[in-house]
């Protein structure tokens, strides 16, 4: 009996003995020892607690900021609004601005005859100018001094239809314009025309008697639509430089005379001599070239205007066929953001 108990006191303390060792064994392989190792991959997440009053407090921020966006948006429309309203009242100010670009055009025949009267306007600041061909360019039937027919009461001359660019085209501008200088006349040189387009594209011969440079429009770079104003300037009637003002009535409009063309309705008064002037809008770009208007009793301020896209592709026409370049500037509607109050 003692010996078996000796025994059992012999296994037991073996066992203990195994275990003590076991743990010392696998102790190398623990979970920190692995995750340090290179032959393992095992990835560590650290959550770190958001308190409740942290929270609570963030809700409540965007609550605020969520109640005042209606407000905030509404005043930047306000702002925005009143800006272009206050465009809008200004637009005659352009009238001034660019009296330094619009040219009172007339064409002569001979020394003495005045061939047409039109309107045209500095595009660079190198002195192209743009207006009508219908404006440079002339059609008529003269005697044909060529053909002469005898017959029962002497002589008599046939006729024949002639036409061509006058021998000479000269610019005024306006009494208030820095290069009125004693109401000199500046030489127009013809550049290239197109009856198609009724476009005719200058240059003003003569240095500017100021500056280094002319005084150009730029062109809009954007969209305009009916509603929009605009102002026309212009040589109405021969009497020097006027401006009207209306809105664009409709856009894209066609007419069998010039399939090639689109046009800018307005209500704004176009007469006679206005022809080549320009049409602007309210951010003092360029949209269209006057280019007529329908006259009848039956008929209330019905003007046109060529639309700038077609003006553009006139010019890049005249830039490969004539070997000119035409450098214009831009302009476009302001996008800088405005911050509400």
């Amino acid at each position: 009996m003692k010996k078996k108990l000796l025994v059992l006191v012999a296994l037991l303390s073996v066992l203990v003995l195994v275990s003590l060792a076991g743990c010392s064994l696998f102790s190398g392989s623990s979970t920190d020892n692995l995750a340090n190792s290179g032959t393992s991959t095992t990835n560590v997440t650290t959550y770190t607690d958001v308190s409740k009053t942290e929270l609570e407090d963030a809700l409540t921020k965007y609550r605020e900021i969520a109640e005042t966006l209606s407000t905030r948006v509404t005043n930047l429309e306000e702002v925005v609004r009143q800006t272009i309203s206050s465009a809008k009242t200004n637009i005659g100010a352009y009238a001034v601005t660019y009296v330094d670009s619009v040219m009172n055009i007339s064409c002569l025949e001979s020394q003495y005859n005045l061939g047409c009267q039109g309107t045209g306007f500095v595009i660079t600041e190198d002195g192209y100018v743009i207006t009508n061909n219908h404006v440079i360019y002339y059609e008529e039937t003269v005697y044909d001094t060529e053909n002469i027919q005898r017959g029962w009461f002497g002589y008599s001359y046939g006729t024949k239809q002639v036409s061509g660019v006058y021998s000479s085209i000269q610019g005024v501008f306006d009494i208030t314009s820095k290069y009125y200088n004693d109401q000199k006349a500046y030489s127009l040189q013809f550049v290239y025309r197109d009856p198609a387009y009724d476009l005719a594209l200058c240059k003003i011969v003569e240095t500017p008697p100021v500056g280094d440079a002319w005084k150009s429009i730029p062109f809009y770079e954007g969209d305009i639509a009916r509603g929009d104003e605009l102002l026309v300037l212009g040589n109405a009637q021969g009497y020097g430089l006027s401006a009207t003002a209306g809105i664009v009535s409709a856009t894209g409009k066609t007419f069998s005379d010039y399939p090639q063309l689109t046009f800018i309705q307005t209500d704004a008064a176009i007469n006679g001599g206005n022809s080549g002037g320009p049409a602007i809008n309210i951010y003092g770009g360029l949209i269209g070239v006057v280019n007529s208007k329908f006259v009848s009793t039956n008929i209330e301020n019905m003007g046109f205007a060529i639309e700038l896209v077609k003006l553009k592709e006139f010019l890049a026409a005249a830039q490969t066929n004539a070997s000119v370049t035409v450098s214009y500037k831009t302009v476009s509607a302001p996008t800088d953001q405005v911050a509400a109050a």
